[in-house]
């Protein structure tokens, strides 16, 4: 299978430059995470920061650096762009993460008149959108992650189809770029296994015996051989619906209703095929012929209609409150497209998650009445001051057993 690795380096920054191209010139560090602990995102190569390093230690590194706060919803936005782009090209697209993906394009020849044209397609499926590529071609999925990351921008490498040649090409690299758990990582260097054509020299026999499954993979890895298929994108149809008013509707209040009950209907159909959106787009159809869309990317999947109708009518308000109000007369129509669908993220649900506050020791007391039947005792005990007032920590509280009364 030939398989096309599209890596775009520094995403984040490429993002920021294009968006304030004053930074060009300038050193800039890139930081997410907590406001208390907040770390490197990406930063101009000429810095060497890693990512995960604190940001205190990266400024004490650069302190005429710029920082910019990560903006994570914007690269994956802009990113989105570029796999869609991909996908227009090959409905195999593997979106392996923000900046790296993979695209299956055996069995395009015929259509696009070559291998070479499907490459420059690929190519021209980022640099259209702004972005610095690194493009390799390869028959399998690993080693055309090794011709991305020795290819320059614009200049797509593609290895031979031959399994001699590919193990010669990725011979010199060292075998931290293997796919494989650290620990057999660090095992190669402790038996100073450094590269991989060192460790393609070595029996399979011998490094099963030291690193297990890893140990089978790294040898087929090495000697130009990968089995690992791509975890294509499942391309779902948008969800599309429409509701118009039986008469025009003025009042903020009647126009809110009509898009909860428009967007508790799309919802309910996301849900029925268990996937989630990313992005909405909404549309209103005014009575003097002029209409008003808005779209939106949400920063996870979501199936939740409350969500969607709390982020529209909030950015309504909002712009309301300007000069130019976006909806000048009575709206007849309202429709909704929800698309980019796919898996909803999971949340694990809190063990008091159905009880309000004030219910807490009524929970407390059924959980305990339920361990006491069960157990015959309640593991479940508060703490009670027995003499708050003694000198002797040990004789101000007890713990005390959670009684079902």
């Amino acid at each position: 299978m030939s398989i096309a690795c599209v890596k775009v380096p520094h995403l984040p920054l490429q993002c920021e430059v294009a968006r304030s191209p004053e930074l060009r010139s300038k050193l800039v560090i890139i930081y997410h995470g907590e406001e208390s602990r907040p770390v490197v995102l990406d930063a101009t190569p000429d810095a060497r920061l890693r990512r995960g390093m604190s940001i205190v230690r990266a400024m004490s590194q650069h302190p005429e650096a710029s920082t910019v706060r990560a903006d994570e919803t914007f690269y994956d936005a802009r990113w989105q762009e570029v796999i869609e782009s991909l996908l227009s090209v090959s409905d195999r697209v593997e979106n392996a993460a923000r900046g790296h993906a993979f695209v299956a394009i055996d069995g395009l020849s015929e259509l696009y008149g070559g291998e070479g044209q499907i490459i420059a397609l690929i190519s021209e499926a980022t640099s259209k959108h702004g972005f610095e590529a690194l493009v390799g071609v390869a028959p399998g999925r690993f080693h055309s992650y090794c011709a991305a990351i020795r290819a320059k921008p614009s200049q797509p490498l593609r290895l031979p189809n031959n399994r001699t040649a590919v193990k010669e090409f990725v011979a010199p690299m060292p075998v931290d770029v293997l796919p494989l758990e650290p620990r057999s990582i660090d095992l190669m260097h402790d038996f100073a296994l450094d590269t991989m054509g060192e460790l393609a020299v070595q029996s399979v026999s011998a490094l099963q015996s030291q690193l297990g499954p890893d140990g089978w993979r790294a040898w087929e890895l090495v000697n130009g051989i990968d089995r690992t298929r791509l975890n294509t994108i499942e391309r779902s149809k948008p969800i599309v619906d429409t509701l118009q008013f039986p008469w025009p509707v003025a009042s903020m209040d009647a126009l809110s209703f009509g898009i909860r009950t428009l967007l508790e209907r799309a919802f309910a159909s996301v849900k029925h095929i268990d996937k989630a959106a990313g992005r909405m787009d909404l549309r209103c159809e005014m009575s003097d012929s002029e209409h008003w869309s808005y779209s939106h990317v949400f920063k996870e999947p979501t199936d939740s209609a409350a969500l969607a109708h709390s982020v529209v009518m909030t950015h309504i308000e909002t712009v309301l409150q300007g000069d130019a109000a976006p909806i000048r007369s009575p709206v007849e129509i309202i429709s909704v497209e929800l698309s980019r669908l796919g898996a909803a993220r999971s949340e694990q649900s809190g063990l008091w998650e159905e009880h309000e506050k004030g219910d807490l020791d009524t929970a407390l007391r059924q959980l305990s009445a339920q361990f006491s039947t069960k157990m015959n005792s309640s593991p479940i005990k508060t703490v009670v001051d027995v003499e708050p007032w003694s000198r002797i920590p040990e004789r101000r509280q007890a713990l005390a057993e959670v009684t079902s009364r």
